[in-house]
């Protein structure tokens, strides 16, 4: 007598974070979802028509929902049918907000990668995905805004209680000294100095901070080398490259 092993459909609702090709009729959809953390999905590549429409609903930071038949038999779960929980209104029609969205969904996808379940994450990186989207003024600071906002869900939001003039930043500790640390991982005191400024820095006040294209550049790679040094994996992004070209 034969045993059917029984499914289980759950419903998700996740941001898209990365596509790759699986095979000829097969793409891989990674989503962070916001109940079961980050799953990647086993999607049809489809062609023609429909296959053109459902590749772009599954472009880098789209959401979605979709009712999933999780399979403890298969190593992929299959997405079949979802739909658009929000639309995006300009955030694949703006160079700047493109290129923003594609440095984001390299930097989740990665980071995501071996988080938890975090229902109030994912409701920060939507609302934030919805500002980027309706934004007006300022757009060109807002990775460097987000970056700056992530480190408290990261975990890793610098102690400045101590910091003075001449304080030295110790990026692996993320405390201030007044000597230098024994190591190269750290900001000089120049460097240092605007770390209060930058700390007040938010998405809701980031057009009020005016950077050249070099200084958000140089901060930038500060705040990448920071991630870097408490999670590893964010030392090899791509995307950084093409920012740099995108704003010059």
């Amino acid at each position: 007598m034969v045993r059917h092993m029984e499914m289980a459909i759950e419903k998700i609702i996740g941001i898209v974070t990365d596509v790759v090709k699986h095979s000829d009729r097969h793409n891989v959809v990674t989503l962070f979802t916001r109940h079961q953390g980050q799953v990647s999905l086993l999607s049809s590549a489809g062609a023609g028509k429909t296959g053109r429409m459902r590749n772009a609903s599954l472009m880098p930071l789209s959401v979605i929902s979709a009712d999933i038949n999780f399979n403890p038999t298969r190593e992929l779960q299959f997405l079949g049918k979802f739909s658009r929980e929000i639309l995006w209104k300009d955030l694949y029609f703006n160079p700047i907000k493109s290129a923003i969205g594609i440095f984001l969904s390299e930097f989740l996808n990665t980071y995501l990668r071996h988080s938890a379940p975090d229902a109030a994450l994912w409701d920060y990186i939507a609302t934030a995905i919805k500002r980027l989207d309706t934004g007006k003024r300022g757009v060109a600071n807002f990775h460097i805004a987000f970056l700056i906002e992530f480190l408290s869900f990261a975990g890793i939001r610098p102690d400045l209680s101590e910091w003075r003039g001449d304080s030295w930043f110790d990026m692996r500790g993320g405390t201030m000294s007044l000597m230098p640390p024994g190591h190269r991982d750290t900001l000089a005191p120049q460097e240092a100095a605007a770390l209060p400024l930058l700390a007040r820095m938010n998405l809701r006040t980031a057009p009020l901070f005016r950077f050249t294209s070099q200084q958000r550049r140089e901060l930038l790679n500060v705040l990448l080398r920071y991630y870097s040094l408490h999670f590893p994996g964010l030392s090899a992004l791509k995307s950084p490259a093409v920012l740099a070209e995108v704003f010059g």
